[in-house]
């Protein structure tokens, strides 16, 4: 891929993703074409600009603890490993610019820049900047963002490139089996629940965003830029979106478990998602259960703890997660019993109370039976969002 090559087709296909996305152009946007270690090195630097070095292996040793990742991963080089050799272009707000890799063919030029492009045409609306900025302790809010951003580029492509229909050209059912394609076809890769929430805005995110314009037109996207999402959920059902369906608040007393922890310190507390936990459900169960099991999600938070004296190799993480209804959290409880199980069988735990199921993963031997019942003191049990007493 040639500087002017790249520039050529990029001014041409921002004027018909402008068009079939109904954002007009407002501003200019630059083009540089990047070598694959020159992507490697962009992802580098975009990685320490929210997080520091200690707070990522945090994350990482917290995905082991999960089963995300294998114990004692270097996440970090896992992820730039992945970027390096996935990553075909980028917008960059900072800069105003799209880079394109060098190693995009023709034949995947008028995809990379009419997804990229798109991400442009949002940076004049919506201020891509203000999005990347991290929502500390909420990182399904994040992901909620991220499907909308992703979703959104992907579905303007789309639009682009099935002519003067538009979106109404392809029905649902593909855009669903995209989406069932990115959660199993994952599952042939190294790292496959990373893999699939990398892949998972860019798929369920473009159908949910094309249901939206199909119901309410472009305007509809747009106000959500104004309004975000606030969980994966949202993003994965339009009806939930429509709705604007709030989660369960899910509340957190970590010192309920001062007693049962004397030697563990609290380090980080967080949320997974809907999206997250059906990333993690695919590795264990079909496509199709996964959904069903991680559909129904509620609410949830998680609770970690390392060793006052020295951080074992994976935290102790203690998490609730509340559910639409009994027979959801039931659902759940079977799909990811059988996930733990096969991930770490001597070092986790799944307990139901209704509609709300308890989990820890990392449990130090001996631990598991003082924790049980010291956890479900740490999440007491409050009114749901929904109106419904719990």
């Amino acid at each position: 891929m040639s500087q002017p090559r790249a520039e050529a087709i990029t001014k041409k296909i921002m004027e018909a993703v402008s068009a079939a996305r109904n954002l007009p152009i407002t501003g200019g946007v630059a083009v540089e074409v990047l070598t694959r270690g020159d992507v490697r090195s962009f992802a580098e630097k975009s990685m320490y600009e929210h997080h520091s070095r200690d707070e990522i292996r945090l994350f990482t040793r917290i995905e082991a603890s999960l089963g995300v990742l294998p114990p004692g991963a270097d996440g970090e080089q896992i992820l730039l490993d992945m970027l390096e050799l996935g990553v075909m272009g980028i917008y960059e707000p900072k800069k105003k610019a799209m880079l394109i890799g060098t190693h995009v063919s023709e034949a995947q030029l008028d995809m990379v820049v009419g997804h990229e492009i798109a991400h442009g045409l949002q940076d004049m609306h919506f201020d891509l900047l203000r999005l990347q900025k991290p929502i500390p302790g909420d990182s399904d809010a994040e992901t909620a963002r991220t499907f909308l951003v992703e979703g959104d580029a992907q579905a303007a492509y789309l639009a682009w490139v099935s002519g003067p229909s538009g979106l109404a050209a392809i029905p649902p059912e593909v855009l669903a089996t995209v989406g069932d394609q990115a959660l199993s076809l994952s599952s042939m890769l190294d790292h496959p629940i990373l893999n699939r929430s990398l892949q998972l805005p860019y798929a369920d995110g473009a159908a949910t965003v094309a249901a939206l314009v199909r119901e309410k037109g472009w305007a509809a996207v747009d106000a959500l830029y104004r309004d975000l999402p606030t969980t994966s959920e949202q993003m994965l059902h339009v009806d939930k979106l429509l709705a604007r369906e709030p989660a369960i608040a899910v509340k957190a007393e970590p010192k309920a478990l001062a007693a049962a922890l004397p030697e563990h310190a609290l380090v980080w507390q967080d949320t997974l998602g809907e999206a997250t936990l059906l990333c993690m459900l695919a590795d264990s169960v079909p496509t199709s259960d996964a959904r069903a099991a991680a559909a129904g999600w509620g609410g949830d938070r998680l609770l970690v703890f390392d060793r006052k004296a020295g951080p074992d190799v994976t935290p102790l993480v203690i998490g609730m997660v509340a559910w639409d209804s009994e027979a959801d959290a039931r659902e759940f409880e079977a799909a990811f019993t059988k996930y733990l199980m096969e991930k770490m069988p001597t070092t986790s735990l799944v307990r139901r109370r209704a509609d709300r199921v308890l989990f820890a993963t990392g449990v130090p031997q001996g631990l598991g039976g003082a924790l049980d019942p010291a956890a479900w003191n740490a999440f007491p049990p409050a009114l749901r969002a929904k109106g419904q007493a719990s």
